[in-house]
């Protein structure tokens, strides 16, 4: 009788340190986390697409932050609904952008075009303690532009053949659609691998503590707009100022 008793306590016992050892495991990894750094949640799957995105960071509880910093409020006081999600699965970084504003431009169907003067959103990022950071501008199509550099000046420009590894869904396709006159809403989401960072060697982007901004634009025609996820501090409109970017710290 006594030994039927202490089967289901002594399972009960094995239950409550397993429970307190995933507790300590939490706690740990929440002490990885630098100082005032945003967290960026690792997805554990085999394979992820970008048109899957949306849909995985809404089952996995992704939070979006809004990019609404008018630093140039004068005279470019035009506030667009814009906000971003951003994960990571180890190889690839993984981002969702949505963006609703009063007109949409789109026309580069070609990587490496200028696609910061039509709609357009922005990640720029480094490792924290490096000296070049990298941009990666695509417009509302899914063309990208990405550099790296020190600064403004003297930036090294991507290949097309090393962008191809970047997958891309666009909700409005990645056709040409022009000048849109109104209200549109547009979704990009894409699939960053490590190994387009071609100037590094990052491998696992786990564990890693990166510093970043992100930024929204039409960046050309009478009517400009210009904000940002963290402020940044300049005369005029300046996206290039890693002065000013935010850590954001990759989970392991």
């Amino acid at each position: 009788m006594n030994r039927l008793v202490g089967i289901p306590l002594f399972a009960l016992f094995i239950g409550t340190l397993m429970l307190m050892s995933a507790s300590c495991s939490k706690d740990d990894d929440a002490s990885d986390v630098p100082e005032n750094a945003t967290l960026v949640k690792r997805i554990f799957t085999e394979e992820v697409h970008a048109e899957d995105i949306p849909q995985l960071f809404a089952t996995q509880g992704i939070e979006y932050h809004d990019v609404a910093v008018l630093n140039w409020a004068d005279p470019y006081s035009y506030l667009p609904q814009v906000d971003f999600a951003i994960a990571h699965d180890g190889r690839n970084i993984l981002i969702h952008y949505r963006v609703t504003e009063k007109r949409t431009l789109g026309t580069m169907e070609m990587d490496l075009d200028g696609v910061y003067k039509e709609s357009c959103c922005e990640l720029f990022c480094m490792k924290e303690g490096d000296s070049q950071y990298y941009n990666i501008e695509s417009n509302c199509i899914g063309s990208i532009l990405m550099e790296c550099g020190s600064g403004r000046a003297g930036r090294f420009t991507s290949t097309a053949e090393n962008l191809r590894q970047i997958e891309r869904w666009a909700s409005l396709g990645r056709k040409s659609v022009g000048y849109i006159d109104n209200e549109t809403h547009w979704e990009l989401a894409l699939v960053v691998p490590s190994t387009v960072f071609w100037k590094h060697s990052y491998g696992s982007f786990a564990g890693k503590t990166f510093l970043a901004n992100v930024y929204n634009c039409v960046g050309s025609g009478d009517d400009r707009q210009y904000v940002t996820w963290h402020p940044v501090i300049s005369s005029g409109p300046d996206f290039h100022r890693p002065e000013f970017f935010r850590r954001i710290y990759f989970e392991n």
